[in-house]
């Protein structure tokens, strides 16, 4: 880790904290630029007078300082993004402004060298500090760090004044309804979305601000940089097995922006051993030093979710001179694992392969963790989680959106999430398709961005920025359009000479990755299907994007719009913030359970929804793994904002019922029931024979009465699909009949799957709202540093049915999030006992140390509390 200056103002900080990376946060204030009436130069002479500046979110964007300081609404509710200003009309200069800050440095060793560190402004920007210009070109771009040597311009006594002039995006585009509003935010190097699209409104300032990090960083007169663990995992390797060896080689590029010649060894320590190279670094020069690479033996494999553990290793770069001190050093975390792919001709799509196994990719697209670039470590965590959770094993990061930031990395890295990382360009702003909203011609959007070498520049900075992370697994060129030709060989190009351990691809729809014999596009369809027809209707072998709904469940809901717009949706009629907020029709699938009584009666309906159409669109593309497909990413896994549909969990982070659908569809080792042919599968989608496993399946009615049932033992063998048992339903008059489906160890008993089925005689869903009261017994068991066992059991002779769970606040029944489950939206058959975990870990400090309380509530059963 590098040495960190902490900074804050008013107040004095040493540069000398030992091991620290600090976030300059503390102390920014922020002005319209045109209010302004000195240039930057002046404005960091002396202390400027401080009447009309606002205290500054940094990181952040103009929107959300103004939002902050309540000059502006907060856009994500109700309909307030009318009431803002957009930057299209009103002119760039309204969302121009400056930021500034001071600093103290009266205790920095005058021996070392000051760094200022800027990893993400959006769009322009020049940098001032204590009466000089520092950024020699004006930044420009979203996606480029920038680090300047301050040393010779710092104040040794009083403060260093530091101010930041920031300007939107050159080509902001007009919101005008297209995807992208009218495309022209494709001619710069940013994010394509805050214009707007079909499942966002457009961000006012296109998140114009210092939106990621800034910090100070000391070292010595040899600044090491952009550290690299190349890994290579040599033929083709099994989960928890004796492994053959790995390999790494690490390198990093070294800096001396002094005027003299250092000399001195660049070192590099890892598992005990060490590597020294002696050094000779030229003034004012950069170069990269590469150790010999090392021989891992038995290494601990990073595997993807599901597969196996994403294991982790740190190594240390040092640079010491010939007088054995040290200059710098800097840690890097790593994760042996290889990428590879192959086309599959029978299925007509491409196969991933991680460590030489090939997998069934099963995830979802994500967007960002919040359209106005409200970012948090935790939140990334929590987020991050919530895939795994779902047995998730692969989320694309879009397009339209970001190059993600460290931290989610970092997550992913954790949770053992792959991510397929697209760049800059979407198939609506770069010209895929001829389209009437657009400002310039489909021959000219072919073109954009603008700046082809700034695109390049801004690629290879992230790409040594994040080429660590295991889980990054590849990059793509574009969502649905490739960048132009002479761009998409210099990327490739790029991407070979700064890292070459991952696949690239131009396009997500290419042909690379799928033969097209359905037509469109090659993704979607983004609406409700039938449960039945994930499993007869072949659709794309590999399909990048596959939506449907989302609705969240009732809080958020009352978080995001007025009491007045809280209608259930009747047919066409829809209300106006609903429809602002992207709501998604669910056409008859509620009407089927029976007259909407309110809205609380449509939300539990929708969740029903919700839960079945994701356990069959997972089921239904298992149904056919490697038959027909070779993988599916759900459209989309969250929003950006508190949208009503394409979503698994809402912005607030509750999850709706659809992830628990999803979360037991995708067991890598599943029990279920196949419709088409009432006959239960048995899954193994990992690379391992699954030996020692108990089958059992138990069909009752909505009493429990047992109407049918079988149990075997079975060996499951690797990446398979296999027929198992077929079901009759007879002719019992069962109102619902519940088929229950578990997977056991023989020898431990513990459960491996779980996975209920409801249903309705005749498909009569109105049977499922009918059913008579459930009673329900609970209790907490124990807890641990907020994880608490929770037992259940069912006291009545009527299923209780599809109750949800949440974690609420005892002084107020408030609901309160993050919150993980292990199972929600359960169905308790009479006389069944279930134990959960509900995991609060990762909420707040507040909410953590207040009395909390479960609260359960069914379509048949009552509220109820029990007190954790």
């Amino acid at each position: 880790m590098k040495r960190i200056l902490v900074i804050s103002l008013l107040s004095f900080v040493t540069l000398l904290l030992p091991a620290q990376v600090t976030s300059l946060t503390a102390g920014w204030r922020a002005k319209k630029a045109s209010e302004v009436k000195v240039d930057g130069c002046h404005l960091t002479l002396e202390d400027p007078e401080m009447t009309g500046w606002l205290s500054a979110t940094v990181p952040g964007t103009v929107l959300t300082t103004l939002v902050n300081n309540g000059r502006m609404p907060e856009p994500w509710y109700g309909m307030n993004n009318e009431q803002i200003p957009d930057v299209w009309n009103e002119g760039r200069d309204l969302y121009t402004y400056w930021f500034f800050t001071r600093f103290s440095s009266e205790s920095l060793d005058t021996t070392k060298q000051v760094w200022l560190c800027f990893r993400g402004i959006n769009y322009l920007a020049e940098i001032y500090l204590n009466g000089k210009r520092i950024s020699d070109d004006t930044h420009e771009g979203m996606f480029l760090r920038e680090k300047y040597n301050i040393t010779s311009l710092l104040n040794r006594t009083g403060y260093n004044r530091l101010a930041v002039l920031v300007e939107p995006p050159v080509h902001p585009g007009n919101p005008n309804g297209g995807q992208g509003g009218d495309g022209t935010i494709g001619r710069d190097v940013t994010m394509q979305f805050t214009p707007g699209w079909d499942w966002t409104q457009p961000v006012r300032d296109r998140n114009t601000g210092i939106w990621d990090e800034v910090t100070i960083e000391v070292t010595g007169d040899i600044d090491i940089r952009d550290g690299f663990a190349r890994t290579r995992v040599p033929g083709p390797r099994l989960p928890g097995e004796l492994q053959d060896p790995a390999f790494v080689t690490f390198s990093a590029e070294l800096v001396n922006p002094t005027d003299r010649v250092v000399e001195g060894e660049a070192a590099i320590a890892y598992m005990g051993s060490s590597e020294k190279k002696k050094m000779k670094i030229e003034p004012y020069s950069t170069v990269t030093v590469t150790f010999s690479e090392i021989k891992q033996t038995d290494p601990r494999i990073w595997w993807p979710n599901g597969m196996g553990q994403p294991s982790m290793y740190s190594a240390v770069i040092t640079f010491y001179d010939k007088s054995d001190n040290t200059h710098d050093r800097e840690d890097i975390m790593f994760g042996f694992r290889e990428t590879g792919s192959y086309f599959d001709e029978s299925t007509g799509s491409r196969v991933f392969t991680i460590n030489g196994q090939k997998m069934f990719v099963r995830g979802a697209n994500w967007i960002a963790s919040d359209g106005m670039m409200r970012l948090s470590r935790d939140r990334y965590d929590a987020e991050v989680r919530m895939h795994a959770e779902m047995n998730m094993n692969m989320i694309r990061v879009w397009g339209g959106s970001i190059m993600e930031r460290p931290a989610f990395y970092e997550a992913c890295d954790k949770y053992g999430i792959l991510v397929w990382q697209d760049l800059w360009i979407t198939g609506d702003c770069n010209g895929r398709w001829p389209d009437t909203l657009k400002a310039e011609t489909q021959e000219r959007r072919r073109e954009y961005p603008d700046n082809h070498s700034l695109f390049i520049n801004s690629l290879a900075d992230q790409v040594k920025m994040l080429r660590n992370h295991p889980s990054l697994y590849m990059f793509c060129g574009g969502n649905e359009f490739p960048p132009p030709p002479e761009l998409d060989l210099r990327i490739k190009r790029t991407l070979q000479e700064l890292d070459g351990t991952r696949l690239y691809f131009s396009e997500s729809t290419s042909a690379e990755i799928l033969n097209n014999t359905v037509g469109g596009t090659g993704d979607g369809p983004y609406d409700l299907r039938e449960p039945m027809w994930f499993f007869t209707e072949k659709w794309y072998p590999f399909n990048p994007e596959m939506g449907s709904v989302g609705l969240p469940n009732m809080e958020a809901l009352k978080k995001m719009m007025d009491e007045k717009d809280l209608v259930a949706p009747s047919g066409n009629e829809v209300n106006e913030t609903w429809r602002y907020h992207k709501y998604l029709g669910y056409g008859d699938a509620i009407n089927s359970m029976g007259e909407v009584k309110d809205l609380d009666d449509f939300v539990r309906k929708a969740q029903l929804v919700n839960y079945e159409q994701y356990r069959s669109l997972v089921e239904g593309y298992t149904s056919h793994m490697w038959d027909w497909y070779t993988g599916m990413l759900v459209w989309k896994s969250q929003n950006p904002w508190p949208a009503l549909k394409g979503q698994f969990y809402d912005w607030y982070l509750d999850q709706n019922a659809g992830f628990y659908g999803y979360k037991h569809a995708a067991n890598p080792v599943h029990l279920m029931f196949n419709p088409t042919d009432s006959v239960i599968y048995v899954v193994n989608a990992t690379p391992k024979e699954r030996k020692g496993l108990r089958l059992e399946a138990l069909l009752t009615d909505e009493n429990g009465r047992e109407l049918w049932k079988k149990s075997q033992e079975a060996t499951v063998p690797a990446d398979s699909y296999i027929k198992v048992w077929d079901v009759t339903l007879g002719n019992t008059p069962a109102k619902v009949f519940f088929l229950k489906l578990n997977i056991t160890y023989v020898s431990t008993g513990l459960p491996i799957d779980e996975n209920i089925y409801w249903l309705p005689s005749n498909g009569d869903n109105e049977e499922l709202v009918k059913l008579p009261p459930a009673k329900i017994v609970g209790q907490m068991m124990k807890s641990n540093n907020g994880r608490y066992t929770v037992d259940l059991a069912n006291s009545g002779d009527v299923a209780a049915f599809f109750i949800r769970m949440k974690v609420v606040r005892a002084s107020d029944g408030v609901m309160v999030t993050p919150v993980f489950i292990d199972d929600n939206y359960i169905v308790l058959l009479p006389g069944e006992k279930k134990t959960l975990v509900v995991d609060v870990t990762g909420l707040n400090d507040d909410d953590r140390n207040t009395p909390l309380m479960l609260h359960l509530e069914g379509v048949n059963l009552g509220p109820s509390m029990i007190r954790l």
